[in-house]
């Protein structure tokens, strides 16, 4: 049997059928350096997963339904336009109130070509290799090491990502730039004025990845492009392109007790042991403080990426750089005990995993969670806008999403 990532073996295996007598019938393995390691044991359950996948094929057929997409699809253009935000990617089905089924798979479910896929990130975070371009971009923006905000975004968040930077500029935040994942967007931010780096050569490596969908990897890769920044010297704010900077924050970041490596927004899932899960789109790291404690920053990323990757029934889900973080996190142990929640509004600080450090007698990571009042999540804007010095809110607040497509004046010249 060959080890080659691109061969696939048939072998026959028993196949029972209501009804029938056992036949021989010949299911493809995917033979890859990932399925190499399993047993015979996984091999069984894949086997299995690979028969079901067949029979609802059929059953579909039986039923005069066409054949699911293989993969999920993501595209930019729409016949001969551009398509409108959205419209390029394959969609869920609706329910009766009109609201899209996320936890349907619109797509085939092909167990044995997922799990055999990498499960590790496809490159690293070299800021002299893959994001030369990237922390050249920055040095330029954000000089003598200073503060780079980066968002990334693709041609369906093209005017958030637009809006975001216009709300930077507007607050006099020059180190603002955004990793755009497809030329198109890279191309369109250019002429707009706004900096842009292209990385979509490196999000098309995550196609070697157990993640299956477009915007998984997008998540996925900001963070790696967030840590070859960390390693070049930044500090770096990195934020979903939904967020609206609304009063000048960024001191409250960059000023935070130097101790602190990393600042994060709270949020409410997945729920962990800590009292609180940590929002993977509004996160501060470190960078200017030394090399040693830049690599402690950088261990936490690799950890949460890779923890993302291993949390494998979030194949459904989009947000696989949140679990990984929110899991990672829970293993901080707070300064002041009892526990944190997402509504605390105290900066909560602590130590990522102090055991590990003690027996390696080394220095722990130092973890600091923001004020809820200060960078809220969830809850009713109305009674946050006081204090919130960012909208981040998630769709599930009052009379919030107006506020959201804010607008500042145009950006200047990049």
């Amino acid at each position: 049997r060959t080890t080659s990532a691109a061969m696939t073996s048939s072998v026959f295996l028993p196949l029972l059928a209501a009804g029938r007598t056992a036949q021989n019938t010949p299911v493809a393995r995917m033979i890859t350096a990932e399925s190499e390691t399993w047993s015979p044991a996984k091999w069984r359950e894949i086997d299995r997963a690979t028969r079901a996948e067949e029979e609802a094929r059929q059953a579909r057929a039986r039923r005069g339904l066409p054949p699911l997409p293989v993969t999920p699809t993501h595209t930019v253009r729409c016949g001969s336009r551009d398509c409108r935000p959205g419209e390029g990617n394959l969609k869920h089905a609706m329910d009766k109130h009109g609201k899209f089924k996320q936890w349907e798979q619109p797509y085939e479910h092909r167990e044995g070509f997922v799990q055999s896929r990498l499960r590790s990130p496809p490159h690293r975070p070299r800021p002299n290799v893959e994001y030369a371009g990237l922390v050249a971009l920055a040095a330029r923006l954000a000089p003598r090491g200073g503060p780079v905000l980066l968002a990334a975004a693709d041609w369906d968040y093209r005017e958030l990502a637009l809006n975001w930077y216009l709300h930077a500029r507007r607050l006099g935040y020059r180190g603002a730039l955004v990793l755009s994942m497809e030329r198109a967007l890279h191309e369109l931010l250019l002429r707009r004025g706004v900096p842009s780096f292209d990385g979509g050569a490196l999000l098309a490596a995550w196609n070697r990845t157990c993640l299956q969908r477009h915007i998984q990897a997008v998540r996925m890769e900001r963070h790696l492009a967030a840590a070859a920044l960390v390693e070049a010297g930044h500090d770096v704010l990195l934020t979903d392109a939904t967020a609206v900077f609304l009063k000048d924050f960024l001191p409250r970041l960059v000023g935070a007790p130097a101790e602190l490596d990393v600042l994060f927004q709270r949020d409410d899932w997945p729920r962990t042991g800590l009292g609180t899960a940590v929002n993977a789109g509004f996160v501060f790291l470190r960078g200017s403080a030394g090399a040693g404690r830049s690599q402690l920053v950088l261990r936490l990323v690799d950890d949460a990426v890779r923890r993302g990757l291993i949390e494998f029934y979030l194949r459904w889900n989009n947000i696989p750089d949140q679990y990984g973080y929110s899991h990672e996190i829970a293993h901080t142990a707070l300064d002041v005990g009892g526990g944190t929640s997402e509504l605390a509004n105290e900066t909560s600080v602590g130590s990522l995993r102090p055991k590990r450090c003690a027996e390696g007698r080394g220095r722990c990571l130092r973890v600091g969670l923001l004020p809820h009042a200060e960078f809220p999540r969830h809850g009713d804007w109305r009674a946050l806008a006081p204090t919130a010095l960012v909208y981040h809110l998630t769709n599930n607040n009052a009379d919030g999403c107006p506020l959201a497509r804010r607008r500042a004046a145009a950006p200047e010249p990049a």
